[in-house]
């Protein structure tokens, strides 16, 4: 995929300081993708953080978005700051952070340009090499055959809540048919839901000597959805990279038990919302 399947590092939403000490210990932890946006207000701490890691740009996959309020004709200038701020000359992968504006007086048909005068521009920047692969986020089934329907050069990931109270099977299987990769964002429920207070995860993480945090990414890993999990806690991001190094694998039992824990209840913005 275009993904590699390993831990990827969340950094919404801090700025500044914070943020670039937070993706300075994941470079140090052995992160190797680093997830911001523009709405983040910190790809310039991300900038600065992987100069001072010394860690070569080369070994690191920069992902960032255009915000809804960036959508339209105009959504080229804000790709062109996004790279002036990471301070790079091309992003890994470019990802449409939502499908139109959340604002209560939206109107479909103004939503459905600005996905396409944005698409357009992104499929520009691909082919201009200052984008190497794009795609999209927060995406329904119905925004998805939108831009199916009018695209030339079709998404290759969709980056979608998951976590094993909001599985989101029906549009997983969609996607997969579809030949578009997924990832996980707030992989962990952002720590609500008591997701990891659940009971199964912690028998699950008992059995294997884990953290029922370290079993949730187990399981994304292990159904092929590379996870992008955040934390401040150097502690932390070891523990959460770890799931990834194969170190443990949950049986097929294990991963049928956390399969029957989805409650559809997600943490996000609700993207059906939008027109």
């Amino acid at each position: 995929g275009v993904v590699p399947l390993a831990v990827g590092l969340g950094t919404c939403c801090l700025s500044g300081v914070e943020s670039e000490r937070q993706v300075l210990d994941g470079l140090a932890a052995g992160y190797r993708l680093v997830d911001t946006a523009s709405h983040y207000g910190n790809e310039a701490a991300v900038a600065a953080a992987l100069k001072k890691s010394g860690v070569r740009r080369s070994e690191v996959m920069l992902v960032t978005k255009i915000w809804y309020d960036d959508m339209g004709p105009n959504a080229s200038a804000a790709i062109n700051r996004s790279l002036t701020e990471l301070g790079t000359d091309y992003v890994d992968l470019l990802l449409m952070h939502f499908p139109g504006s959340i604002d209560a007086m939206q109107s479909p048909s103004a939503n459905r340009q600005r996905r396409y005068d944005t698409w357009r521009c992104m499929e520009d920047a691909q082919r201009s090499g200052v984008a190497r692969q794009i795609g999209v986020s927060n995406f329904t089934r119905r925004h998805l055959k939108d831009i199916f329907s009018f695209c030339h050069d079709p998404p290759v990931v969709l980056q979608l809540e998951v976590h094993p109270y909001f599985q989101q099977t029906e549009l997983i299987e969609y996607c997969r048919d579809e030949g578009l990769q997924l990832m996980a964002q707030s992989p962990l429920a952002n720590g609500q839901l008591g997701l990891l207070n659940n009971k199964v995860l912690a028998q699950i993480a008992l059995a294997h000597g884990r953290t029922p945090a370290q079993v949730v990414l187990r399981w994304l890993l292990q159904l092929g959805i590379p996870p992008v999990a955040f934390s401040t806690s150097p502690e932390r991001l070891r523990e959460n990279l770890s799931a990834a190094d194969g170190s443990f694998t949950l049986t097929e039992d294990e991963m049928s038990q956390i399969s029957f824990l989805d409650r559809n209840k997600r943490v996000g913005f609700d993207p059906n919302l939008i027109a």
